[in-house]
């Protein structure tokens, strides 16, 4: 009886290893809409108020869009982005990226995150940039209701008066929020070419 000298591999092959850095579980998220929560095996927290943003984003018929990518983007609690321009600048908050990532299956989402301060003289706000089926990507500015620096901010000054509202995020309670985006249609929010935070 003969053996055939054939070898026969039973087990998959495991990926090829690459080249660091490597990071924590804990940074490898399904996403990154909570900007605010400390992470396993970190023991600091961002500086500031952290608060949370429940909203919605509906499309031209008023239905909750389903499948849109929404990333949020915004300067910490002082005011400073998180950029290779400002590095250095005391200010950054070591613990705060000011950036968040989420893909809502249903229209709603819940940001966690801190409360923007006042960069320069731009009002507190929060760049939202939405990709959905249809559209390469829109970008809008978000705001805080009733916020003093508000009527200063050049952003908001160049909006038409009666357009504001649909870039204001309410309070509803404490530290909790609401905003909702509309893609289209009547009372469509206000969406902006580009935007360089």
């Amino acid at each position: 009886m003969t053996h055939s000298n054939k070898k026969i591999n039973r087990l998959i092959p495991t990926n090829e290893d690459t080249i660091g850095p490597y990071y924590p579980i804990s940074f490898c998220d399904g996403d990154s809409i909570d900007m605010a929560t400390t992470k396993n095996g970190i023991i600091f927290k961002p500086e500031g108020e952290q608060i949370k943003v429940n909203g919605c984003v509906r499309d031209i018929n008023g239905n909750l869009a389903n499948g849109v990518l929404l990333e949020f983007w915004q300067a910490n609690a002082k005011g400073v982005y998180r950029t290779p321009d400002n590095i250095n600048d005391p200010d950054i908050d070591p613990w705060f990226t000011g950036y968040g990532r989420y893909r809502t299956m249903d229209g709603n989402f819940t940001l966690k995150t801190i409360k923007p301060g006042r960069c320069g003289d731009r009002a507190p706000n929060i760049t939202l940039t939405i990709f959905s089926d249809g559209i390469m990507r829109v970008v809008t500015q978000l705001f805080f209701e009733n916020d003093p620096a508000n009527d200063q901010d050049p952003l908001l000054q160049v909006v038409p008066e009666d357009l504001r509202e649909r870039l204001m995020i309410k309070k509803t309670k404490e530290n909790e929020y609401f905003i909702e985006i509309i893609m289209a249609g009547e009372n469509e929010t206000p969406f902006f070419d580009d935007l360089l935070s």
